[in-house]
């Protein structure tokens, strides 16, 4: 019995091959931390812009890449979030430190583990700037597209 639970809680965590990121894009991805952004922009784009709260501002992001897993990590600052507050932290990473996704390199998306099947994320890179895009392809639901801006803190800096 044990070595059933050991094997289905090690499963999910479990990536197929063809659903991890191209080594590219984990090597642009793993050599940040990444720190979420405000987006100024015109009223137009207000809405799908995700605004991150105080507690936020300190929160660093990083990727982590093995033979057949794939994680987004949190790093927690010093000031803490309420519990139950619509943060990227609670919304996105449900609480936890840290989230197994897929990764679609035909759609350059990402889909984390236990997600809603109609959901991924958009990934764009351009640098020291990622942005992950909120989709919802469920044709009944009808919610708009969000986007969380992020600005990358050198590794080898930062050590």
């Amino acid at each position: 019995m044990f070595a059933l639970f050991l094997w289905a809680s090690c499963s999910k965590d479990h990536v197929d091959p063809e659903m991890m990121a191209p080594l590219e894009i984990q090597k642009q991805l793993e050599a940040y931390y990444w720190e979420p952004v405000p987006v100024a922009g015109d009223e137009k784009n207000e809405l799908y812009h995700y605004k991150p709260q105080d507690c936020e501002m300190d929160n660093l992001y990083s990727f982590s890449f093995s033979e057949n897993a794939q994680k987004l990590i949190v790093d927690s600052g010093d000031e803490q979030c309420d519990k139950g507050e619509d943060t990227f932290e609670e919304t996105i990473m449900q609480g936890a430190i840290d989230r197994s996704f897929t990764y679609d390199q035909e759609k350059s998306s990402m889909k984390f583990v236990n997600s809603d099947q109609y959901e991924s994320y958009g990934v764009l890179i351009d640098g020291d700037y990622l942005v992950l895009t909120y989709r919802n392809n469920n044709p009944t639901a009808n919610i708009i597209p969000m986007e969380y801006h992020f600005r990358g803190k050198s590794k080898t800096i930062a050590q």
